[in-house]
Parts: structure tokens; sequence; C-alpha cells
């Protein structure tokens, strides 16, 4: 019978990111976005203390790029050591961004510390207290800023003992489009592979791609765009003979985040400053620190058209202060959804393309045929119900009236 093990799983550090699209930001603001991957680093360093576990794995992409700072390669060190003094093993394999041949300085890593040197895999074995051989750690690390071939096959785990075996692998499922596809992988190939935990890095988004065994992608530990909104960290795992337990662990320093503000009910521009103020407290109160791109839905006949001049004053008045703030919640954007009102009838007898639109939405008979290319598609067949014809009609109302609302909003 195996022992447990618990162990954290994190990815993705991207220490010292400079996050340049963000330099316009006000000077206290942006100090606090430049430092939020370390202060995100250094709390999942506590939560590995906290929970007292027993290592933890770095699945690729410490570091930005393959250029390392000193200061990021410093602070790496120095998180190092603070597991070293409560025995806690680190695991290490070097992504597409901070690859192994990377300019960078040596830094002598303490003996808690195990990175994978090349582009091989191989395994390293976990012992606990010196004595224990409990688990086999397999991976390998980033020679270079790309590796276009499947690197799955090479993992081979040696069964004569009764111990764990967790792979690292840095790379991307070969069917994902919306990220750069490095080591591509298809979970079919993870099936005969006798793993009790797959540790993945490289996508920002955390996500649980199989269940048994665990084929975990953690995220990234702290957004950096708008594209990477929502709670970031790393996952702690228990590792048992029967089963994985996974626990999230939200470390992130600043959350991003896109909010959506009904704020159809205002009828002057104070009142929407004030419904604004009150959302930025709510967030504040919640999550402390946050950038924002707020969508706000207007009725344009209650509050008046505003115009994009109107809309930066807003945001400039919303920010002012802010960086003052210990928890500062900092407006990026404000995109101004407006409803608009509008006699159908009217717009439909009119010789305009409007009323041609409305004229051509009326003889739809069968909004399926509109839809086939979804509904027959073979990777979405599988997953969906035939739509009633209620719900038909609905998606065909629902297309009249975004389409309509952006004609009219000109």
């Amino acid at each position: 019978m195996r022992n447990s093990l618990r162990f954290i799983h994190t990815a993705d550090l991207h220490l010292d990111s400079p996050f340049k699209g963000l330099s316009s930001l006000p000077e206290t603001i942006f100090q606090d976005v430049k430092n939020s991957t370390f202060q995100a680093f250094s709390k999942i360093i506590d939560a590995a203390i906290r929970h007292q576990v027993d290592f933890m794995l770095i699945a690729g992409d410490l570091f930005d790029a393959e250029s390392r700072s000193l200061k990021a390669q410093m602070k790496l060190k120095k998180e190092m050591e603070r597991l070293h003094k409560h025995n806690i093993q680190a695991f290490i394999v070097h992504g597409n961004h901070d690859p192994v041949q990377g300019d960078y300085f040596t830094v002598e890593w303490p003996d808690n510390v195990h990175v994978f040197p090349d582009e091989t895999v191989r395994k390293i074995p976990f012992i606990k207290d010196g004595k224990h051989h409990l688990a086999d750690i397999y991976g390998f690390s980033y020679e270079n800023r790309t590796i276009h071939d499947s690197k799955v096959a090479e993992y081979r785990i040696n069964q004569t003992k009764d111990i764990f075996h967790i792979g690292i692998l840095h790379g991307s499922l070969s069917s994902n489009e919306d990220h750069d596809v490095y080591a591509p992988f298809r979970l079919s190939d993870f099936d005969d592979k006798k793993m009790d935990y797959w540790a993945l890095g490289h996508i920002h988004k955390r996500e649980v791609l199989r269940q048994d065994p665990p084929v975990v992608y953690p995220g990234n530990i702290q957004g950096r765009h708008m594209k990477e909104t929502g709670e970031k960290g790393g996952y702690l795992v228990e590792l048992t003979d029967r089963k994985a337990d996974l626990s999230f662990i939200p470390v992130q320093s600043i959350r991003f985040e896109i909010v959506h503000l009904d704020a159809k009910g205002c009828e002057s521009v104070d009142g929407l400053e004030q419904m604004i103020e009150r959302e930025k407290e709510r967030w504040r109160q919640s999550y402390g620190k946050c950038i924002i791109r707020l969508h706000a839905r207007l009725d344009a006949e209650k509050i008046g058209v505003l115009t994009e001049k109107d809309v930066d004053e807003l945001l400039e008045f919303v920010n002012e202060g802010e960086e003052d703030e210990r928890n500062w919640i900092w407006l990026e954007r404000i995109e101004p959804d407006v409803k608009v009102s509008w006699n159908r009838e009217e717009l439909k007898q009119g010789k305009h393309f409007t009323g041609e639109l409305i004229r051509q939405m009326d003889q739809v008979e069968d909004p399926a045929v509109f839809l086939e290319e979804l509904t027959e598609h073979r990777a979405i067949k599988k997953f969906m119900d035939p739509f009633t014809d209620e719900e038909l009609q609905d998606i065909l109302k629902d297309a009249e009236q975004l389409l309509l609302e952006d004609l009219l909003k000109e």
C-alpha cells in the first residue's frame, strides 16, 4: 500500500512581467502591478508552508523571458530557501518563455530544488525525510523557445516499486486554437502511461482536462491583462491510492475583471457615476485591488447619448484618487452598451436597410437552417440536444434585437 502525498501544483509564474500595456497607469498603481507576480508567488509559497506539503511542482515559465532579470532569479531563490526551511522540496521544469539556454545569471539553488536540465524526459525520485522513496517525478525542460513534437511517448515509468508516478509537462492540446501549440498532445496519449497525476503548464486558464488520472492546468498565478480575468493560483493536491483530491488556492495580488453593470434605470450622468462608485466599493470590499473593464447597460431615452469625450471624462472622474487607496479599483475602460427604443412596425414600413432587415426576418420560416453548421458539427453534435421550436424563435428574436440595437444606436 502506497502512502499518501500532499503537494502544490503551480505553473506560469512569469515573474517580473513588464506589463508594458499598463505603463500609463498612475505610478503607485503601476508599481503594484509590476510587483504583483512576485507577491502572488510569495502567497503560494505561504500556502505550501501552511498546508505542510511534501513538495511543490512548477510546470514551466517561471520567468517571463529568456533574459531573466536578476531580481526575478533572486526572488525565486529566496522563496525556495523558505521551502527548504520547512523541509519542502520543489520540482521545476522550464518552458517556452524561460528555456534553459536563455540569457541569465547562474544561481545556485538550495538542495531541496530539483530542476529538469534539458529536453530529455527523465525521472527524479522524491525521497521523504531522506529515507522514504514515495514517488518518481518525470519531466523535461525546454532548451530553446519551441518544441513542436509531442513528448508524451517519452514518459516511461518503472513499475517495479509501489510508489506514485507524476508527470510534469509544459505543453498544449494539439487542437488548441487559442494559444501557441508547443509539445502538443492529445488526451488519448495519456491512456497507457499509468501516471497518477499529470501536472501541466503553458495554458493560463485553469482547467481539469481529465479526472482519472488527473490531467490538470492550474493556470497562471497572476492575471496580466483582460484576457486573464478572475481568480489565479494553483492546486493543492492530496494523492492517495484511491483518488486525488484537488483544491484550488487563489493567490493573485491584483484581479483583472470584466464587469457588466445594469444601469438602464439611470436618468442622469451623476446617477450613473454614483452607481459605478457603489460597484467599485463592492469589488474593493470583496477582492481588494482590481483592474476592471466596465460594460454599462444604458437606456438612451433616459440618460441621453454619451459621446466618446463624455465617457473619457467620466472614466477620469471615477478613477480620481484611486492611487491613494490601499485597495485601489482602477477602471481600465467604460464601454456604454446603449439600449435604444424603437417602433418595430414603423421601422418595418421604412424604405431603408433597417426596414428591409425586419421584413427579411419576418420571412424566416425555419431558423434552424441558419444553425446547421453549428448543430451538425461533429465535435459539438454529441453534446447538444436539438433546439425546440420555442428556443429557435427566441434565438431569432434575440438576433434581431442585437442587430437593431447596433444599427439604431449610431
